[in-house]
């Protein structure tokens, strides 16, 4: 055996042991499951958030998704629906079984108020799950109502977060769930 072929038998074993290590690895990624433990969690959790990988096995698993949207169905409070097809553009005001969602802007620049209206304070929810079309899902926990059954969120314009909330509650097309 000459040198050149000694190198190339050695880069040939290094490229299979790659491969092969590579393809274990992305195995182990992709074996990693999200099941009704973890969507649970997440519904029932304020602070529970889904990684990027949950989220993407969320949208793109038909069972997790229908499992999702039953789970969802059970544990929510009240559901924010989509508004009729007929609506064009941003909405300020959506109404929905138990209340109202309020949209407008502070007389400071950027700041924008969402007002939520509760008729019943009794088991008021702490959390708001908003999903669009584009397959955004925005998680938001809420504070305490006061006694009137509002809840106010002073969001700024200028903070990504915010701003993408905005942007799907303000969605006629965007549904959304109360959760406990």
């Amino acid at each position: 055996m000459t040198a050149a072929d000694h190198t190339d038998d050695i880069a040939r074993r290094a490229d299979k042991l790659y491969a092969a290590r590579a393809a274990m690895e992305g195995s182990s990624r992709s074996a990693r499951r999200m099941g009704i433990a973890e969507l649970m969690q997440f519904l029932n959790d304020p602070r529970r958030s889904l990684s990027i990988e949950e989220e993407r096995l969320l949208f793109t698993d038909p069972q997790l998704r229908a499992d999702f949207r039953r789970l969802k169905s059970q544990v929510a409070i009240a559901d924010l629906p989509a508004l009729a097809a007929a609506s064009a553009g941003d909405v300020s005001t959506r109404r929905f079984e138990g209340g109202t969602v309020t949209i407008h802007q502070s007389r400071i620049p950027g700041q924008v108020y969402v007002v939520l209206r509760f008729d019943r304070l009794a088991g008021a929810p702490r959390t708001m799950l908003l999903e669009n079309p584009e397959g955004d899902l925005i998680k938001r926990t809420l504070p305490a109502a006061d006694s009137n059954g509002e809840v106010m969120l002073v969001l700024d314009s200028k903070i990504a977060s915010d701003q993408n909330f905005l942007r799907v509650i303000s969605d006629p097309t965007s549904t959304g769930s109360f959760l406990p």
